[in-house]
């Protein structure tokens, strides 16, 4: 799912969500930070609907959906190392 045009239209101070995103990361390098300003700028916006935006302007998701399902394989990968590491271990 791309959600990238669902924030596009949120203008404040003739800039994007993901323009605000972006300048916000490039100065306290922080994505939480980021998540928290996003809400204080635009206060109708749920925590979710933060989260997303701070996901699509950093990195190549095009929605939270995208992003979660991407950390499964990751997930999956850790847990194989983990119990490889452990049966080395005995």
């Amino acid at each position: 799912m791309d959600n990238t045009n669902k924030y596009i239209y949120l203008i404040k101070d003739g800039k994007n969500p993901y323009e605000i995103v972006g300048e916000m990361i490039d100065i306290y390098n922080s994505p939480l930070f980021a998540i928290k300003k996003i809400r204080e700028i635009y206060p109708n916006l749920s925590l979710v609907d933060a989260k997303e935006i701070v996901i699509i302007a950093t990195s190549e998701h095009k929605s939270l959906e995208d992003y979660q399902g991407s950390l499964l394989p990751d997930l999956e990968e850790s847990f194989r190392i983990i119990n490889g590491e452990s049966e080395n271990l005995q």
